[in-house]
C-alpha cells in the first residue's frame, strides 16, 4: 500500500479527509464510507464512488445511515433500488428508495413479490398510488401539453382528493425533477397547500443531485407572493438549508426578501 493508501487510515480525521479528496482506488472508497466514524470523511469517499453496484454495496453496508441515504440520490437503476429495499428493512433506507422508483411496473413487482417484507410492499403499493397523481399531473414531455391544461389537471386532481392529500403524495418524490416541477406549480397558487409545496421544494435545495436542487432553486426562485417567501425566510434558521436559501432569497429580489437577508447577515456578526 503507498503512502496515500495509508494517509486515508490515518487517526487524524483531517488527514483522512484530505487523503480521500485524492483518492482514486474505488474499492479503497467503498471501504471509507462504510467504515469512516467522521461523517466529512466518509461523504467526501461516497462522493468520489461511482458505479450502482458500487454505490449500492455502500447503501446495504456503511455503519451510518447519513452515507447511506446520500448515495441512494446517486442510484440510476431501479432494479438496483428495489434490490435495497429486498435485503435491507431499514424503514429511512426503504422510503429514500422509494423515492427515486418512477418506474410502475419495479413497484409493482415489489407489491406482488412474497420476497420483500411487509412494510415494503406496504410502501409500494402507497407508491404506485401517488405515482399515479404525478404521472396525471405532469404528463410526459413529449406530449407539449399547454400549461393551462397542466394547471387545469392540478386544481382538477386537487378538488377531487384533496390539497394537501395530493401536494404530500408529489412530495414523496421530491427526488423527481419532473415532480418538483409539479410542486413548482401548486406552490405558485398559495394557501396551505402551496405553503406546503414550498417546504417540500426547501428539503429539496439540499440534495446531492445537482438536476434536483437546481430544479428546486428555479421553482423556488419564481416566487413572489409574500406569504410564500416568508416561508423561505424561516427556512433561513435550518442550517442546513439557510444558504441555499439566501441564494434563493437573492433570485427573488423583493423588497422582503432582501430585508430577510440583511436581517440574517447581521445576526452572523
Amino acid at each position: 500500500m503507498g503512502l496515500l493508501g495509508r494517509r486515508h487510515k490515518n487517526s487524524d480525521p483531517q488527514v483522512r479527509l484530505k487523503a480521500v479528496q485524492n483518492l482514486d482506488d474505488q474499492e479503497e472508497l467503498v471501504d471509507v464510507a462504510c467504515t469512516d466514524d467522521v461523517a466529512d470523511v466518509r461523504m467526501a469517499a461516497a462522493s468520489r464512488v461511482s458505479g450502482d453496484e458500487r454505490l449500492a454495496r455502500i447503501a446495504m453496508d456503511a455503519g451510518e445511515l447519513d452515507v447511506r441515504l446520500a448515495v441512494v440520490d446517486r442510484i440510476e437503476s431501479q432494479q438496483t433500488l428495489a434490490g435495497i429495499i429486498k435485503a435491507r428493512k431499514n424503514f429511512e433506507l426503504m422510503g429514500a428508495c422509494f423515492s427515486r422508483i418512477t418506474d410502475r411496473d419495479v413497484l409493482e413487482s415489489i407489491a406482488e413479490d412474497p420476497g420483500y417484507n411487509p412494510a415494503a410492499r406496504k410502501m409500494a403499493v402507497e407508491q404506485f398510488a401517488d405515482e399515479s397523481y404525478l404521472a396525471d399531473l405532469q404528463p410526459d414531455d413529449s406530449r407539449e401539453e399547454p400549461d393551462h391544461d397542466r394547471e387545469a389537471a392540478i386544481v382538477s386532481y386537487m378538488d377531487t382528493y384533496g390539497d394537501l392529500r395530493v401536494v404530500r403524495a408529489i412530495g414523496r418524490f421530491r427526488r423527481s425533477e419532473k415532480a418538483l416541477k409539479t410542486l413548482g406549480g401548486i406552490a405558485r397558487k398559495g394557501g396551505d397547500a402551496g405553503g406546503l409545496a414550498v417546504e417540500y421544494l426547501c428539503r429539496a435545495l439540499v440534495s446531492s443531485n445537482p438536476g434536483v436542487s437546481g430544479t428546486a432553486e428555479n421553482e423556488l426562485a419564481s416566487l413572489s407572493d409574500p406569504e410564500l417567501v416568508s416561508h423561505l425566510i424561516r427556512s433561513l434558521d435550518d442550517p442546513k438549508m439557510s444558504e441555499p436559501v439566501r441564494k434563493v432569497l437573492q433570485r427573488i429580489g423583493t423588497g422582503e426578501a432582501l430585508e430577510a437577508l440583511s436581517r440574517d447577515e447581521g445576526s452572523d456578526e
